[in-house]
């Protein structure tokens, strides 16, 4: 019986192990391994570096009319992350030193429940690391998009309205731009409902999550900074 309940034991510290080092998504981990079988980050690449809203851009088409020549646009969007995620894998994008980052990250960050600052200081890691190691890098903060609370169909997000946070989080956004020389892109009020601060329901179904039209709008935001 003794011998019994230590096989169990072992077992459960096995397992308690391997969870324990499981710390993203199988998402998460499925694009930095894919990340890995792509040609690496080179100098004279776009790297569009966030989460799900990144993710579900198709970039290269969007600015295919814009790019000027011999520029690529990598798309290193990974539905789910966070500013801690984007830090763990900044390795397979800033030994490349790539032209421009094109950074949003924080909402999932907020669905944590955590507050603004605890987002900004991560998000500060991210920046801080980006500009020490590729000081020539062109960096653009972009601002959170807002999101729509009454059509917004995930918990972390449904019970009580994070627009308020997310205002906090772009306010501390620009000072950080501002604190180590970078532009800010205010994407804020290209997507909110007239007289509303919230996501225009048009442009959405999930309530976060945006559609083809929103990446026009969103992408033309970005057209001055992309040629």
């Amino acid at each position: 019986m003794k011998r019994i309940f230590a096989l169990m034991l072992a077992c459960m510290v096995m397992g308690t192990g391997l969870y324990a080092q499981k710390k993203y998504s199988d998402h998460y981990y499925k694009r930095t391994a894919q990340f890995e079988q792509e040609r690496p980050v080179n100098s004279n690449d776009y790297v569009m570096l966030g989460d799900s809203l990144t993710e579900g851009g198709d970039w290269a088409t969007l600015f295919k009319d814009w790019l000027p020549d011999g520029i690529s646009v990598v798309n290193r969007g990974i539905v789910g992350d966070d500013a801690p995620g984007i830090y763990d894998r900044l390795h397979q994008i800033l030994p490349g030193n790539p032209k421009k980052i094109f950074l949003l990250v924080g909402v999932n960050d907020i669905s944590h429940q955590i507050t603004a600052d605890s987002v900004l200081t991560d998000i500060e890691r991210v920046v801080k690391t980006i500009r020490k190691e590729c000081p020539k890098t062109k960096l653009y903060i972009q601002s959170l998009l807002p999101y729509n609370f009454d059509k917004c169909i995930y918990k972390t997000m449904n019970k009580v309205d994070k627009t308020p946070v997310i205002r906090d989080v772009n306010k501390g956004l620009k000072k950080m731009a501002r604190k180590y020389n970078v532009k800010f892109i205010y994407l804020y009020d290209y997507f909110k409902a007239p007289g509303s601060l919230h996501l225009d329901a048009q442009f959405t179904k999930d309530g976060l999550h945006i559609n083809k039209a929103a990446y026009e709008i969103w992408a033309n935001a970005l057209k001055k900074y992309v040629k």
